[in-house]
């Protein structure tokens, strides 16, 4: 019983380390990086605002978010599992008042890949805003 329950901790740590990695690949601005932990069908979407499908749509927003403004930095605070997707609580840091702020992920996986995104910001921030 104790080698069962380390074995199903696994999945979960290998989820937990994709959205790491695709936050330090994305702080980075390391398109490359970010493109293998994702399926080529990507969704990522903000709630109440845009949507994109595949990774070349993504990276374009991001591009343009991140250049638009100071530098901003995804940092994770907590993670949450629910079957088999991920909760992220954690912020968007900016010098910009209008981009920094608390931020949610809800993450969904195709087998490894990150298949989806979909963002849940403050109401203050601006509708581009990762």
């Amino acid at each position: 019983m104790v080698f069962g329950s380390l074995l199903l901790k696994r999945p979960r740590a290998a989820r937990e380390a994709k959205v790491r990695e695709m936050a330090e690949a994305l702080n980075a601005l390391d398109y490359q990086r970010a493109a293998r932990l994702v399926t080529e069908d990507v969704v990522v979407s903000k709630v109440m605002g845009w949507r994109t499908r595949g990774f070349d749509a993504f990276v374009e927003r991001d591009r343009a978010f991140r250049g638009g403004v100071s530098r901003p930095k995804i940092n994770i605070d907590d993670m949450i599992h629910h079957d088999g997707e991920l909760l992220v609580r954690g912020s968007v840091q900016s010098d910009s008042p209008d981009v920094g702020g608390p931020s949610m992920w809800r993450i969904g996986f195709d087998g490894p890949l990150i298949s989806s995104i979909e963002i849940t910001r403050s109401e203050n921030t601006g509708p581009d805003c990762l």
